[in-house]
């Protein structure tokens, strides 16, 4: 059976008034459409940088194709970035995490928003990847920004002595003791 038109007739009906309106439409040049393959496949991404890397955009993480095939990550895994402090430095940690982490997608970014995003931003927005020796599948982030360290004040290696502030005078020149006359 082959339909070359269609006749459509609306009928409106007017619940004020009563009126019944009807109108008539014809449809023609019916062409055959083609189906659409409904088969999920994982996308690799395209770009061919053979540094792996992952990229900070504006509410995700992008990983390149050198970064899927090292990680060894799947979509549907829940990856997170945690922060590794030893001493001084503190590095960025790409790893796997069930509870925190979120949903690595088809076409591999992560979504990365918020607190989180803001605190990665401050190590940079291209990170390259490297193996962490100690755990399997975690790997370390490092930034193109200026490597950052926590917040630790050095004091200075002399510290004024308050006797020796030429605007306090403790000691009186005269050998006399100095009666202050304080009253509660």
């Amino acid at each position: 059976m082959q339909i070359n038109s269609a006749k459509i007739i609306v009928e409106i009906l007017d619940e004020t008034t009563g009126e019944l309106f009807t109108r008539e439409a014809t449809l023609g040049d019916f062409k055959e459409v083609k189906k659409t393959s409904t088969t999920t496949r994982t996308r690799k991404p395209k770009d061919e940088d053979p540094v792996a890397k992952i990229t900070l955009l504006d509410n995700k993480l992008q990983l390149n194709k050198a970064a899927v095939e090292m990680t060894g990550y799947e979509p549907e895994m829940k990856i997170d970035v945690k922060f590794e402090k030893k001493g001084r430095k503190i590095t960025p940690v790409l790893c796997p995490d069930d509870k925190t982490g979120n949903r690595l997608t088809k076409t591999y970014t992560i979504s990365f928003r918020g607190s989180r995003h803001d605190n990665l931003i401050e190590y940079g927005t291209v990170f390259e990847l490297t193996p962490y020796e100690e755990k399997e599948g975690f790997f370390k982030l490092k930034g193109d920004a200026p490597e950052k360290e926590d917040d630790i004040v050095d004091l200075p290696e002399e510290i004024s002595n308050p006797e020796d502030d030429d605007d306090l005078d403790v000691n009186s020149e005269s050998g006399e003791s100095v009666d202050l006359d304080l009253e509660l």
